[in-house]
């Protein structure tokens, strides 16, 4: 009866132990800070990937007179207009957050 009660008691700790490490507010600091890390240069590498499908990247590079365009100024002013490129860093940070989360569980069970 004895032996049962504490078996039980040590499975119902091991389920809360899984349950806290699934949550990422209950991970170490440092795990949340590689996590943010990572969504983070996945929102980047996503501008990044819109920038090479963006048509001022290509107006950038060719202008009428033949001669090089100021890249920093197109990139900048293709910056300010938010609505051509915000899904791109959005799904950079999702799948790269999704990728770390999915790494973190299969090292913790």
């Amino acid at each position: 009866m004895k032996v049962n009660a504490i078996s039980e008691w040590g499975a119902a700790e091991r389920a809360e132990g899984e349950e806290r490490e699934m949550n990422p507010l209950n991970w170490k600091r440092q795990h949340q800070v590689a996590g943010i890390a990572f969504c983070v240069l996945g929102a980047i590498t996503g501008v990044f990937f819109a920038w090479m499908d963006s048509p001022f990247r290509q107006l950038s590079s060719h202008s009428l007179s033949g001669e090089w365009a100021n890249v920093t100024n197109v990139f900048l002013l293709w910056l300010s207009h938010v609505g051509l490129y915000w899904p791109w860093p959005l799904m950079g940070a999702c799948a790269a957050g999704l990728a770390f989360y999915g790494v973190q569980l299969t090292n913790h069970s």
